[in-house]
């Protein structure tokens, strides 16, 4: 028996070639429960899990789904091809009003993009509050307003990611969807899918990880998650799992581990009517970059190591994102941009427009991660910096 619970849960013209790259390239449940959820990093105990009110309702099949093939518009959050910048540039960056002041920031935690609404964990007066802005006609964020203010998150660093028109993180154990309105508001807490936390991942309880969404063109769609820091175990787990859209209660294992000791960062190319797409990842805390192919069927090649990503400035930190052909690595404050072949090589890099300030300024130490923080809307791209949200317009570029 198996209930689901559902409930809350991104540029001038590039400047010079700084890294050639060499490398091979290669010839669900049907009805909600609502959860109200406290957060189980305030008791004190890091691997406590969530409680809460069940309210309602339904059953469904503790198995993995059959994968939707109803994709919609795959290109708003920058995830797949397709879209008629085939190989974009970016502009200069330009920074949105505040969202925070002071000692407060929004690293490590996530931000992301859904329809038209930009949102950002963050911290207000110590507590942590999830906050969104839309597009000016300047293309900059604002004003802000609260979206939640208390959106159950924790203080460390976790992915959350854009599956359509619809958000989630995997925090703690969880499969947790953020209930949004479409004008910015999370409508009460986050929408669990799991029937039990120890039992959507395996066991494991994660932070500091990280997912992607890979939607090919007019076929199935699946959600990887990565791996990263599990907190039954205290320690990293490498093994990487995957769910079919629309997301079930378990995600299963593809029977292969993430190549970094600590996953990183990950950013995903579908070619337009591909049967295969390009998985580009990184290491949490370092400059490591490794690629493997996604088939439709959700199975995943074995990794191949990738020429480190290109020297960067302060702690380097910085998120990986793909728009088009084009992979864009945030290297502190630096910005690099790689175009991938048909094949699945990766060029060269070529630095792009620096943003203002490094990207990241506060996070855990130890080389731990944090979340993904960017987004696209529209042809803008907006990437979360410490306390305000930088955006550049994708332009033309060249193959």
């Amino acid at each position: 028996m198996s209930g689901v619970m559902r409930g809350m849960m991104g540029l001038a013209v590039a400047g010079s070639l700084v890294a050639c790259v060499v490398d091979g390239g290669r010839g669900e449940g049907t009805g909600p429960t609502v959860i109200d959820v406290t957060d189980d990093e305030d008791s004190g105990s890091e691997g406590s899990d969530e409680t809460g009110t069940e309210t309602t309702d339904a059953m469904g099949d503790a198995t993995e789904s059959d994968p939707d093939t109803s994709t919609g518009d795959p290109t708003d959050s920058g995830e797949t091809g397709g879209e008629a910048l085939e190989c974009p540039t970016l502009g200069a960056w330009s920074g949105s009003a505040e969202f925070a002041t002071g000692d407060d920031h929004s690293h490590p935690l996530p931000s992301f993009a859904v329809g038209d609404w930009y949102y950002v964990h963050t911290i207000v007066g110590g507590n942590r509050v999830l906050l969104s802005a839309t597009p000016g006609p300047d293309g900059a964020l604002g004003p802000w307003q609260e979206a939640s203010g208390d959106h159950g998150g924790g203080p460390h660093g976790f992915t959350a990611i854009a599956v359509g028109d619809t958000a989630f993180h995997f925090r703690n154990g969880h499969i947790a969807e953020y209930p949004l309105d479409g004008q910015g508001h999370m409508l009460g807490d986050v929408v669990l899918y799991e029937d039990d936390p120890n039992a959507a991942f395996g066991g494991e309880k994660f932070v500091w990880d990280s997912a992607v969404h890979v939607a090919f063109e007019g076929g199935p769609r699946w959600v990887l998650h990565l791996g990263g820091f599990s907190f039954t175990p205290y320690d990293y787990r490498r093994a990487i799992r995957r769910s079919a859209v629309p997301l079930g209660p378990v995600f299963s294992e593809v029977g292969v581990d993430h190549p970094a000791a600590r996953p990183g960062k990950a950013a995903v190319h579908v070619p337009p009517g591909a049967s295969e797409a390009v998985l580009f990842t990184g290491e949490a805390g370092g400059s490591g970059l490794w690629r493997a192919f996604v088939g439709m069927d959700g199975s995943l090649s074995s990794f191949e190591s990738l020429p480190e990503l290109p020297a960067g400035t302060g702690n380097e930190r910085g998120d990986l994102f793909v728009a088009g052909r084009a992979l864009f690595a945030v290297r502190g404050s630096a910005v690099f941009r790689a175009i991938v072949a048909g094949d699945g090589s990766l060029g060269a890099w070529e630095a792009m427009p620096s943003l203002p300030e490094d990207q990241i300024d506060v996070h855990w130490g130890d080389g731990h991660g944090e979340g993904a923080a960017w987004g696209r809307i529209g042809d803008a791209i907006y990437l979360t910096g410490p306390r305000t949200v930088f955006h550049s317009v994708l332009q033309p570029g060249g193959c």
